[in-house]
């Protein structure tokens, strides 16, 4: 008897995660609003906050190591 509920409960938690998956990957089918997905994360607006970081970490390294030019060389 509890082996037909554990093997029950099991077959249910696996069919629901299938369902799940099918639902998710069936809103993911618009090719078109993916491909304006990607280009809008390509956009230098989306970079700009990426860029700013990286830069204030180099002038941050710059400015802490004496052995480094102002030009970088």
């Amino acid at each position: 008897m509890t082996t037909a509920l554990i093997i029950g409960a099991t077959v249910l938690i696996v069919l629901a995660g299938v369902l799940l998956a099918m639902r998710r990957r069936r809103a993911n089918l618009d090719p078109v609003a993916a491909f304006q997905r990607h280009i809008d994360a390509l956009s230098p607006q989306a970079r700009r906050p990426t860029v700013n970081r990286v830069q204030e970490l180099d002038e941050g390294r710059r400015g802490a190591d004496p052995r480094t030019d102002d030009d970088g060389a």
